[in-house]
């Protein structure tokens, strides 16, 4: 996964409503161990009440089209 690159989410606790919806990497935290989070963009406006913009990358999967 790189910035720019297109997700979709397929696990989250926080705010199941999110599962299945499709985003855009705005940026990568990296550790030693590798990638610790994602931060993403749903688009369409401001983000929604309770939405969260940071994954796991084990949480997504990469959009191929």
């Amino acid at each position: 996964m790189k910035i720019g690159d297109m997700v979709r989410v397929t696990k989250c606790d926080v705010c199941p409503k999110v599962v299945g919806k499709t985003a855009k990497i705005t940026g990568i935290t990296e550790s030693d161990a590798g990638v610790s989070s994602v931060m993403v963009n749903f688009g369409k406006g401001r983000p929604q009440l309770n939405r969260p913009t940071q994954f796991s990358p084990s949480d997504m999967e990469l959009v191929t089209e």
